[in-house]
Formats: C-alpha cells, structure tokens, sequence
C-alpha cells in the first residue's frame, strides 16, 4: 500500500475558447490570444494581470468587463508525471474548486466534467495518464448560457435581482450568487481553477476525510468520536491507528480499527479534558488528533493530522414556561432560540460575513487573520456566514478556532427559490455532503442553517414568491430546509444543530419572520419605514440580521470614485451603491434628523460624514436595545462585516479592509461590561418621549458592582437633575433601573447614566438625547487638544468646553495610513477623551484640528438648525 501526491503545475495559460453572437470582445482581447494564468485564479484576474481590462474595482469600468461571463474560456497547462506515481493502482486528478461549468481533458481525452463551484472533485485518470508531460486543459463554459438551459428545463423561479443581474436566475446553477451582483457587489461571472488542485496515485487504500465528533465534553471527561472515510481496493483491510495528544502534546488516547468498509469509527475518551470556549468565556486549547492508514509492508503510509476543540453545543427552542422579565413581558409567550456553549448559554455579538473580495481566491490566510482580528477588536463572538458567498477555506475556520470566534454557517441557498428536480437536486446534494464532511472538525462551527430568506420571501415579498408555496405547482426548496439537509447531517455531523432558515419561526404555521419564535431580519428600519429609532419598535428572540448603509473610509472612496465624480447621486457614486435606492435613501436618514440634506447638493464631505454617523447612531441603538431586551433576545448579528469591494453598503469594515465609524461605535455597544439608556417596555410606536431605564449589561464571567449616576442636563452642560445609585450585576446577566416620567426631556435636553470608578470619576457614560438635530440648539466647540507621542504613534488629546456629540478624529484624511483608536465619542463639558494614532506619516496638531478632520455633528449646527 502506498500514496503519492504529485501538485499541478505553477504554468497555464487561458484563451477565449468561443464567443457567443452578439458579444462584442475588446479588440485587444482577440489580439491577446493564450495568456500566462494563475492557479488558483480566476479569468478576471488574469486579464487584468496583462491590463486588458480596466480595474472592475474603480470609477465606471464595471459593466466594461460584463463580456466576460457571456464567453467561454480555456485553460491549459503541461502535467509531468513519472512511471511511479501512474504505476499505482489508482490515479486521480484532484480539484478542490472548480468555477463552474468545467470539462476536463487529459491528453485530448474527455476525463471528467464539473457543474458546481462549492465541491471537490476527484477523476479518474489511470487510463489515461502517461509517463513524461501531460497535456491538461479545462474548458469553461458560460454561466449565463446554462442558467437560461436550466431555466427553459425546470422553469424559473423566483429570485431576488439587483440591477443588471436582475433577469439572471442564481438559483439554476451551483455557483456563488452574489457573482451575478448583489445589492452591495457587482456582477462579475468569474470562471477558473480557484481553489488547488494536485494529483493523487495510491495503492491499497486512500484515506479521505477526518471526522471529529465531540459526543460528550464536561469537566470529568470527553468522548470523541472519529469517523473515517476509506477508498479501498478490494481485497484491501488495513489498520486505522488514532491518536489524541493534548495541548502540550502529550498522547491521552489511542485507539485502532481495520477499515473494511468505507467508512470507519473509533471512539476515544480523554478524562478531565481542557475545554473549548468561545472567546471571552473561556480558553481555546485543542487537540491535536492522527490518523495513520497502515497496512503490512507498506511502504508510503498516508496520514492526516487536524486540531480538535473539545466542546458541546446545543440550540435551545424551548417553549417560555413563565413570563419573561420586562421590558418584553408584554409579549406573552413564545420560543427561545439560543445556544449553549458546554452548557453555557451565551449571548451573540456580531455580524454577518460576505465573500471578502469578488475574486476569492485573492483571500489569503493571512487577510482572514485580519478580518477576524478586525471582529474580535470590535468585542464580537460570533461570524454568520451568509449563503449566498462560499464556504469558506479552512484558513477561516482554522483561525476562528483558534479565537474562539463562533460560526453560524448558512448552506449556500439564498433568496431564491430553488428546484428540487434533477439535476440541481443531486448537485445541492452533493455540495450539502462534501461540505459539512469538510467543515465539521471545527468547533467554532457551532449551527448549521439551511437558507438565507428563501423561507420568508415566499410569506412576504412579492406574488410569485407567495403563490409558489400557497399553490404547490413548482417545488421551491422547503424540502431541503425541513428533510434533506437535517438528514445529511445526521449522517455525516450529528454533533452540531442545524436549524432550516434565517429569519425562520420553527415551523411553517408560525410567521417565518415572528417576533416571539426563533431568528428574525429586520429590514423595515433601513428600507423607508421612518428613522432608525424604529429598531424600538422590533423585539426579536435573535436578530440574525439587520442593517444601516454608511460609506466606506474616506481614502478607499477617493480610490475608487475619481474627484469628478465625488458627488453624492452621481452616476458612478450610483455604481458604487448596489442597492437601486441606496444613496437617495442615505439622504432620506440623514434628512430625518437634519435639514438642507435630501437633495444630495449639499458639502460632499459633510454628507459623508453625516452618512457615516447616522449608521453609528442606527446600529448602537439596536444592538444596545438587543440586548436590553436579554433573555428575550439571544443574539445580535448585524449586515455585515465586510464588503468585496468599495462601496457604499451596511459593512463595518470597508472592501479596501479599512475601519468605518461604525466599527468604532461597535467596540463599545459590544463591550462585555455596558451601560446603556433605552426605554423601558415595548410601546406600540416609540418616540424620544417616554420611561427610559438604564441598563447595565454584564457578559463578564465575574460579577461587577459598584456605583452609578444618572444626570439630566442641558445642552450646554447645566444640570437639571441628578441621582447616584448602586448597582450589582451577576456574571452573564444584565441589570435594569426604571427612572420616573420626571425624566423625560425636550429636545435641547439630554440624560447621562455613568459609571463611576473608586474614586468617583467617570469610568463609562451613555446618552440620550430628547429631540432631532435639527431641534436641538448645539454650540459649536473650542476644543483644547494636545499632541503627544507615543512608542508606535501618536495621542492627540481633546478637552470639551461644551457638550459635543459624536466626535471622530478623521486622520486619514492628512494621512492615508493613519489608523485612530476611540472614535464615535460624546463629550460633557470639561471631559477629556483620548485619539491614538498610529501612522508612517509625520503629523501636525494643526492639520489634526482642521474643520474636516476634527469633526462632530456640533460643526455643523448652523446647517442643522431651521
């Protein structure tokens, strides 16, 4: 028995293999002829390697690059192979992903064909490989051309389209959707070899995938279960030898078992096992897990190695069985939805997470770190990996483990309905298996869900979305999300949950998108139905998604938007704000506070700015009242980290990986120790009027106490009222004192709940303030800085004279590498606040303090104000 592994070569080329009537190629494209090609890659990529096409990324270039699905492409390479490696007795050619629509020839031999980019492929080549060079080419045929095959076959269904894809049906192909565009990414059809490939030749036996499954894990002892697949020759028995070591590497469990069939289980036990935690609950310390295939006289024995986290979890739906505490004792009864963590319930705290760039492949381990790293800076937990990307490289998951950063991981099914006929059925099958095989040795891997609004849309949106499950007349996809994918992973991965959507209610006879059961989306707040102070209004057991458009960083805009252009409702500020309504309904929030906004004629700069403030302001009041609202609400995910590319969208973190505010503001709303004002029940319509509450909020493993005040204030500091109070909070639990009606403020007016240190000082504060900016008499600053340096940067201190409201330190502006730690910061008068910076760039107090750099919604009350 043995096993070789041969890489493909770093040398291809990719050619225009056809054109279909009608497409009109760059002239310089057709010149260009077979190209150098990268692999792992993309067609896209490489033309724009060689400057045939413009940077999809920047200006208008966008739609020039369209074509580009419309055709067919082919890649070639030269596949050396020596007389050993073809001498096994089995020979393969391994893809690990393939974009999309692939057939491929060996030596001009046919020797297989691919239709789904979410797989790993493996085809036989015995027969046709040969000793010396080989001839290797992949054909890639259009995209575009097999949906409209797929869709005269089965029949449309609906789908959700955005702009130009509008009339493409991502739901007839196995292909990542948001390619076809999305109401935040561009239509790039992308095709190529973009994930690694090799070549396997072994005799005997073949070991494939490891599957840890943790049975048990407390703190006397833990069960792990491994399974194993085997590809055996017949005739073939060989020994499967297990081995656990510990963290530092000390063996605690073996076990062996022949492999007979093709699937092998070994059980192992480890007592008072070190447990896996998601960040802030605890340690990350993994096993490391081998798994030897043997067998008499062989001579290259094959292996695999994974870290294992040991771990429970658990989704918990039960049905309430007392009154919840306010503020959500109104609501009656309903169902939990939360998971526990080794018996630990824990709250969720994060985002929902895109494909990172439109060409995934250009994604390296190394900008996962980053990203996650970016996450966890931000105090999130958890990471919702939305279906209508990828599944993502174990680089990703590898690091959440690691971290102990949680994944939600969507199946690749999103707003659309999807047939259940052949030939999709066997693809999303396949995919569903492969997948989860792949994926479930991670332990940050925590739920499983079986769509992105495909429930919901056809409860909802529009008539054929509601026909197609009130008629029957098509299948839709209801049978993947209730039966086929909750089979597979019993099948496969028993130890995690799987739940059938997101938003989903638990069954089919309560609303998909219900208040009392299970996940919800709330989109009405972003999309037209009044201000963001309508998150008030919402009460979820766990809002899986939700969101408020803001602009990316203020250098990755001037990247891709050309000065000419820089404004607001210009066409190409259009092109980089996929959703149709997008920059107009910026306005429209911006106008709900402030006036001489809704036409977009405004300063460039200060609507920029005021953009980027109303997204803070939006997401911290619904986070905060999220989780004012624990334990009726579970957890909070908001859309989205990232972006693929620069735009205007919901992200956090710009496509160019720059911060926005709302990172910034999202550091404090998700701090594990919180004090917030919010009001203090549901009411049928919220307003600024009303019983407020503060709440303090504790995901600490300890218990915090201490003292608080409560001030209400003018707006030009003087005191109106005030009130100490003490307060004692145990660990993972939040804490609530009601103020009186008394409390209630008019605009100009403001409350400020603190937390005061050992020696009476201000160790954190909240605000509410009563009216609209527009309402609201603001003075405009003289602020006192003071620029000091520091080993690594800069610390640019500001003193407030007045009270000043959400002041951010644009560094970037002076600097494009300036990154500033505490933005999105409101002051009281005489408060201090801190900026660190950290730069290459030589800076000045003066260019710091400028009216475009130094900013806060004070700088612009004389156009707030009527």
């Amino acid at each position: 028995m043995s096993f070789i592994q041969h890489e493909l070569p770093a040398r291809w080329t990719v050619e225009l293999a056809s054109v279909p009537d009608g497409v009109d190629v760059p002239e310089q494209v057709l010149n260009a002829g077979a190209i150098s090609a990268t692999v792992p890659g993309c067609v896209h990529t490489d033309l724009l390697d060689h400057g045939l096409i413009p940077d999809p990324y920047v200006a208008d270039h966008e739609p020039l690059t369209h074509w580009i699905g419309r055709c067919d492409w082919r890649y070639r390479t030269t596949l050396t192979l020596d007389a050993a490696l073809i001498s096994e007795d089995r020979v393969e050619l391994i893809f690990d992903g393939l974009d999309t629509l692939a057939t491929i020839k060996l030596n001009g031999r046919v020797v297989g064909e691919s239709k789904n980019m979410h797989v790993r492929q493996r085809f036989d080549i015995k027969a046709v490989a040969r000793e010396g060079d080989n001839d290797l080419e992949i054909r890639f045929d259009s995209a575009r051309a097999y949906i409209d095959a797929m869709d005269a076959e089965l029949g449309p269904r609906p789908k959700v389209g955005h702009g130009s894809n509008a009339a493409m049906s991502h739901n007839m192909i196995r292909k990542m959707a948001c390619n076809f565009g999305w109401d935040w990414g561009p239509q790039l059809i992308t095709c190529g070899v973009w994930r690694p490939g090799r070549v396997e030749a072994w005799s005997g036996a073949r070991l494939g995938d490891v599957r840890p499954l943790v049975r048990r894990a407390d703190t006397e002892a833990a069960e792990l279960e491994v399974r194993v697949d085997v590809d055996l020759v017949e005739g073939s028995a060989p020994r499967l030898d297990c081995t656990l070591e510990d963290p530092a590497g000390t063996p605690v469990a073996k076990v062996s078992a022949l492999a007979t069939t093709g699937e092998a289980s070994m059980l192992l036990r480890v007592d008072q096992p070190q447990l896996w935690w998601p960040v802030d609950y605890g340690q990350q310390p993994r096993y490391r897990l081998r798994v030897a295939l043997n067998h008499d006289g062989t001579t290259r024995p094959q292996t695999a190695t994974c870290l294992v986290g040991l771990r429970t979890v658990e989704l918990c739906t039960d049905a309430d069985d007392k009154p919840i505490q306010q503020p959500v004792a109104e609501l009656g009864q309903g169902e939990s939805f939360y998971l526990q963590i080794n018996g630990q319930r824990v709250f969720c705290k994060g985002a929902n997470w895109i494909p990172d760039d439109c060409f995934p492949h250009r994604v390296t381990p190394q900008r996962y770190r980053q990203r996650i790293d970016q996450a966890l800076e931000a105090n999130m937990n958890m990471l919702r990996v939305w279906g209508g990307g990828i599944y993502e490289d174990h680089a990703f998951y590898d690091y959440c483990d690691e971290r102990g950063m949680l994944v939600w991981q969507d199946f690749l099914l999103a707003c659309a309905c999807y047939p259940e006929e052949e030939p999709i059925a066997a693809l999303i099958e396949e995919e569903a298996e492969d997948n989860v095989s792949r994926l479930c040795r991670h332990p940050s891997l925590v739920l499983w869900n079986g769509c992105n609004e495909n429930i919901w849309g056809t409860f909802d949106w529009t008539e054929d979305w509601i026909a197609i499950r009130e008629r029957g007349e098509q299948t839709w996809g209801l049978g993947y999300y209730l039966e086929r994918f909750p089979r597979i992973l019993e099948r496969i991965d028993p130890s995690r949950p799987y739940w059938p959507g997101s938003p989903y209610s638990g069954a089919m006879s309560v609303h998909p998108n219900a208040n009392t059961h299970g996940n919800r989306h709330i989109w009405d707040v972003w999309n037209g139905h009044g201000d963001y102070r309508n998150y008030l209004g919402h009460y979820p057991r766990f809002a899986s998604e939700f969101g408020f458009q803001g602009p990316p960083a203020w250098p990755t805009l001037c990247r891709a938007i050309p000065e000419e252009h820089r404004a607001w409702l210009s066409p190409v500020m259009h092109m980089h704000n996929k959703q149709r309504l997008g920059q107009q309904r910026a306005l429209d929030r911006i106008a709900d506070d402030c006036d001489g906004y809704e036409t977009g004629e405004a300063d460039f700069e200060d609507t920029w700015f005021l953009a980027s403030v109303q997204q803070c302001r939006a997401l911290t009041l619904g986070c905060e009242w999220f989780r004012a609202l624990s334990p009726w609400c579970s957890g909070a995910l908001y859309w989205q980290l990232n972006d693929c590319w620069p735009v205007t969208s919901w992200s956090a973190i710009d496509g160019d990986g720059r911060p926005k505010l709302l990172w910034h503001a999202t550091r404090r709303f998700f701090r594990d120790r919180l004090i917030t004002l919010m009001p203090a029940g549901i009411t049928p319509a919220q307003t600024d009027a009303g019983p407020l509450a503060v709440y303090l909020h504790n995901d600490h493993g300890e218990a915090w106490s201490g003292r608080g005040r409560v001030l209400k204030l003018r707006i030009d500091g003087q005191t109106l009222a005030d009130r100490d109070f003490d307060f004692a909070v145990a660990a993972r639990e939040s804490w609530k004192l009601e103020l009186e009606p008394s409390w209630a403020g008019k605009p100009g007016e403001l409350l400020v709940a603190q937390v005061l240190d050992d020696r009476g000082e201000v160790a954190d504060q909240a605000f509410w303030f009563f009216g609209r900016d527009r309402d609201i008499p603001y003075e405009r600053p003289t602020l006192k800085v003071d620029l000091e340096p520091m080993n690594d940067g800069l610390v640019l201190q500001v003193t407030a004279n007045t009270v000043v409201r959400d002041l951010c330190l644009l560094a970037d502006r002076v600097a494009e590498d300036a990154e500033v730690q505490g933005q999105f910061v409101t002051l009281l008068p005489g408060q201090t606040t801190r900026f660190v910076i950290q730069t290459n760039s030589p800076l000045a107090a003066d260019s710091l303090t400028a009216p475009r750099v130094l900013r806060s919604v004070n700088t612009l009350a004389r156009r707030l104000i009527k």
